[in-house]
C-alpha cells in the first residue's frame, strides 16, 4: 500500500521541523546570554533583571581610556607594591577589578573609573600575597573626554568600600 501524498507531506513536515528545531533553541539561549550581566534584579538573567546598555563611548575613545587609566595607575601600583616590600598594608592593585561608570555632563562626556580591590597584610617571609584584611578599597579617576583626549577632573582618590560584613557589624 502506497503513502497518501498529504500523509507524506506531513512526515517531511516534522522531518524539516526537527531538523531546525535546535537552531532556534539556540536563538533562545544566545538571547538568554544578552540579559545574563550581572544587571540588577533578583538574579542575573531573572524575570526583573535590567537587559545591558550599551557602551554610550565610541570604541577609539575607549581604548584611549584604558590607556589612560593604565599609565596613570602605575605609580599607584608601585606605590603598592612598596608597601608590601616594607611590610605595611597594602592594596592588591594589580588585580583590581575594573569599572567604568560614564555620564554626559555639559555636552562633555564623563567618567569615574573605579579599581577595586582588596587590602592585604604581608606575610613574613615576603612569599605571597599575604593575608587578607577583609577590607576592600576602590581608587577612583575622574576623566572628561575634551575633542578625542581624556582630562583628569580631579586628582585620583582612594575610598574605602563598605563590605556586607561589615555592613552587618554596624546594625
Amino acid at each position: 500500500m502506497a503513502a497518501k501524498p498529504c500523509t507524506a507531506l506531513v512526515v517531511a513536515g516534522l522531518i524539516v521541523a526537527a531538523i531546525l528545531a535546535p537552531n532556534s533553541a539556540r536563538a533562545i539561549e544566545v538571547k538568554k546570554d544578552l540579559y545574563k550581566n550581572g544587571a540588577p534584579g533578583p538574579s542575573a538573567g531573572g524575570p526583573n533583571a535590567a537587559p545591558a546598555k550599551a557602551n554610550p563611548i565610541p570604541k577609539a575613545q575607549q581604548a584611549a581610556l584604558n590607556d589612560t587609566v593604565a599609565n596613570e595607575s602605575e605609580s599607584y601600583l608601585d606605590d603598592e607594591s612598596e608597601k608590601k616590600a616594607s611590610g605595611k598594608t597594602y592594596v592588591d592593585i594589580e588585580h583590581a577589578r575594573p569599572m567604568y561608570l560614564p555620564t554626559m555632563k555639559e555636552g562633555h562626556w564623563t567618567v569615574l573609573a573605579k579599581l577595586q580591590a582588596a587590602e592585604y597584610t604581608p606575610s613574613k617571609t615576603g612569599e605571597g600575597k599575604g593575608r587578607a584584611t577583609g577590607k576592600q578599597k576602590v581608587l577612583v579617576f575622574n576623566y572628561r573626554l575634551d575633542g578625542s583626549k581624556w582630562t583628569e577632573v580631579e586628582p585620583p582618590k582612594w575610598e574605602d568600600v563598605e563590605t556586607k560584613g561589615a555592613a552587618a557589624a554596624h546594625k
